[in-house]
């Protein structure tokens, strides 16, 4: 693991605007992904993106920190701003403003995100597969290899037993579910509740209201083919995105969750609102609402920043469970480690056996040619097969300690040694 690094950005460490500017939208993704991946010059890299996170998994090159890939993701998105691809607001933020990871603590930290640990909600229920899905996309773009795979596999093995041994597991959350206190408050009698987008958020809101006899719900979403299906499950109507933008009528509670670039929810829209303000959560990002339109128009509006409050007080009432699956955490790293290690070190093993195993070899042929010229083949094999005893009996030490040495001390100490030992024998 020592030359894996993660570099991100969180919202609990950063407002939603920033969390914005490093945000690829799902029409771009791919191609902005192996943009990033070329521009950065990762040997492997993975790019994931939630509602609340961006985070760049990767391997660096030799001789290049982790603060260098750090510069240069920063540098790749300041560019797209700059450029004008990202075209709304966004916050200004340093290099130093991404968290940035290495070697052991990369994968610790890319643990705890797939475990839901660095979630505003301890256990998120969907991160896991977010992870899993942006390993696929790496992997199907040839940016992620074996490196990567291996240790995204032991994250998820970490996760899944976070999930079925803790009580994290049983009572999972994600951002979606931090919504729905907020519209039931809003939907105990009769309401039209407006579900924008077509994404996980988007169905979950319309599995919580389904068969909530008072309730009318609007499934809206640009290309309308995309809802139809949940609005007919859910026992909705689904709606243009235009249309509905164009005549809202009269609603109580607006959830929106959409890859738009700008804000969909404007002047226009809030002046054609009929009734009083609604209630606004938008899950977006960015934005799907423009903030300063929607507090002339007297709208309640939730967004993600709105809701770190809750989750700060949610994490620290499960510290206990949090405490628990730091555990799973640190069995699965130690677990991870072992396997880096024997990855590491059997090549190295095997090339040290070779290399003995050769040098005995030449030593017996010498022998053979002169002065035991005239054995025979049996006893020749019995020389070999003790000369092949001999080689292992005095690299068994050798090998015992290098494997020692990488545990204690790491691969670099064990390459140090070696060339140490190569310069020593050129030298003579």
């Amino acid at each position: 693991m020592r030359y894996l690094g993660m570099v991100g950005l969180t919202v609990r460490r950063g407002q939603q605007e920033g969390l914005a500017k490093y945000t690829f939208s799902p029409q771009e993704r791919e191609v902005q992904a192996k943009a990033l991946h070329q521009a950065c010059d990762f040997l492997e890299s993975v790019y994931l993106a939630t509602c609340n996170r961006v985070e760049v998994i990767f391997l660096c090159r030799r001789g290049t920190p982790v603060s260098e890939y750090r510069r240069r993701i920063h540098g790749f998105f300041a560019a797209r701003s700059q450029a004008g691809t990202a075209k709304e607001p966004t916050a200004r933020i340093a290099a130093q403003g991404l968290h940035a990871y290495e070697k052991d603590g990369a994968a610790e930290h890319l643990f705890c995100v797939a475990a839901g640990l660095d979630s505003l909600n301890p256990g998120d229920s969907q991160i896991l597969g977010q992870v899993k899905d942006a390993l696929q996309v790496a992997q199907r773009l040839g940016l992620a290899g074996p490196h990567l795979q291996l240790v995204f596999e032991e994250a998820f093995q970490a996760a899944k037993r976070v999930r079925s041994k803790t009580s994290l597991g049983a009572r999972p959350v994600s951002m979606v579910s931090l919504a729905f206190n907020l519209i039931d408050a809003r939907t105990k009698g009769p309401a039209t509740v407006a579900l924008i987008g077509a994404g996980e958020m988007t169905r979950q809101c319309g599995e919580h209201l389904r068969g909530r006899a008072e309730c009318n719900l609007l499934f809206v979403n640009r290309t309308v083919s995309k809802v139809v299906e949940l609005a007919a499950s859910c026992g909705g109507r689904a709606l243009a995105l235009d249309a509905f933008l164009a005549a809202p009528g009269h609603v109580e509670v607006i959830v929106t969750a959409t890859s738009a670039r700008e804000p969909l929810l404007g002047r226009a829209f809030f002046a054609a609102l009929q009734g009083s303000a609604p209630v606004v959560i938008d899950l977006a990002v960015p934005r799907d609402t423009d903030v300063q339109a929607a507090a002339a128009a007297g709208v309640q509006l939730f967004d993600i920043d709105h809701l770190k409050a809750e989750t700060e007080h949610n994490r620290r009432a499960r510290e206990a469970e949090i405490a628990e699956a730091r555990i799973i955490i640190d069995e699965a790293l130690e677990a991870l480690r072992r396997r880096v290690f024997e990855r590491d070190i059997s090549p190295i093993v095997r090339d040290l056996r070779s290399q003995g195993q050769a040098a005995a070899d030449e030593l017996l042929k010498q022998l053979f040619d002169n002065g035991l010229a005239k054995l025979d083949e049996v006893h020749r094999d019995h020389i070999r097969r003790f000369g092949q005893q001999v080689v292992n009996r005095l690299l068994h030490l050798p090998t015992v300690g290098l494997k020692r040495l990488a545990q204690d001390h790491g691969m670099e100490a064990v390459e140090a040694f070696l060339q140490g030992v190569r310069d020593d024998h050129h030298g003579q």
